[in-house]
């Protein structure tokens, strides 16, 4: 009885202790995420005069998103985004897993390019698009090399065209971190027993077919991984749109995010003007903020329903 005693004031104490030491982090967490949060969520119901709340609008602030002239703005970007997240799937994460698989079978020398692949990963965007700007700007190397051999004549204007700026800047943000995809799939490669390979090289699979057919369904949580950050990481995107084409996603808003839009309304950069909206960007902040929820939440559950165990 003396021993249960013990072990219950024991476990008491462990728990307290681990309140105390828990405590200082959910205080900053909600100081900086939780209050800021539910502010932006009360305030999308007011109307503001310049940093100042006025009057309770309901949802006449989120009404106003989805008529002239905030529509156009909030159709296109939310289109910008969705194709930047099927770009980043595609261009970093498929090609990141076929780099991954080509390592993952050489085996030798696989640190090294793994390296490589990651040094981007840790430049900040911002100084990645300084330097891809500066790149691809006229008269810059990337002309002077295509010019060189012949692929391309004359002054490049890809950043400059509203039909090639976003696949430029999708192509900028994938080589930016093309480095993590490759070494989490390398990671889950290593994680799958041998025997599974050899048992499928023993019924004739290629490397092609061992890839698609054994290795990605085991690679399913990975893959569930990747596309979460990257579903996350496009739809908060900023800084390389605003390094490389400004603020106001030039040309013509075809590099528009829906970020960048916000950005425009709460700081005054939207239209002739240059008038702050800041209901109307903390009606845009929350809508942004449910479209990551859900979006997330739904990726989550795809993967998992499609992960297979061994």
């Amino acid at each position: 009885m003396a021993t249960h005693r013990r072990t219950s004031s024991l476990k008491r104490t462990q728990q307290r202790m681990a309140v105390l030491f828990i405590l200082p982090a959910l205080a900053v967490y909600a100081l900086f995420v939780l209050y800021p949060l539910a502010m932006s969520l009360w305030g999308s119901f007011f109307l503001w005069k310049g940093l100042r709340m006025t009057e309770f609008a309901g949802l006449s602030n989120f009404a106003r998103l989805f008529v002239f002239p905030s529509d156009a703005r909030l159709y296109g970007a939310l289109w910008h985004n969705t194709a930047w997240f099927f770009g980043i799937m595609v261009f970093q994460n498929g090609i990141g897993l076929l780099f991954a698989w080509l390592l993952f079978l050489r085996d030798r020398g696989a640190a090294f390019f793994q390296s490589v692949f990651f040094f981007p990963a840790v430049l900040s965007p911002v100084i990645v698009g300084a330097l891809w700007r500066l790149l691809l700007a006229p008269g810059g190397v990337v002309e002077w090399a295509l010019n060189g051999i012949g692929l391309h004549q004359g002054s490049l204007t890809v950043l400059g065209s509203s039909h090639t700026a976003l696949g430029v800047l999708i192509a900028v943000d994938a080589w930016n971190w093309m480095g993590l995809p490759v070494l989490i799939y390398t990671a889950g490669l290593r994680q799958i027993s041998s025997q599974i390979f050899e048992a499928a090289r023993l019924d004739g699979a290629g490397n092609a077919r061992m890839l698609f057919s054994v290795a990605l369904p085991l690679l399913m949580p990975a893959l569930g991984t990747l596309t979460t950050l990257s579903f996350i990481n496009t739809f908060n995107q900023f800084d390389i749109v605003y390094v490389m084409q400004g603020v106001q996603g030039n040309p013509s808003y075809s590099t528009d995010t829906l970020v960048t839009y916000f950005y425009r309304l709460a700081f005054g950069a939207e239209g002739a003007v240059g008038i702050t909206d800041i209901g109307l960007a903390l009606a845009l902040g929350t809508l942004l903020f449910l479209i990551l929820s859900v979006g997330t939440l739904l990726v989550l559950r795809f993967f998992d329903r499609r992960t297979v165990e061994l």
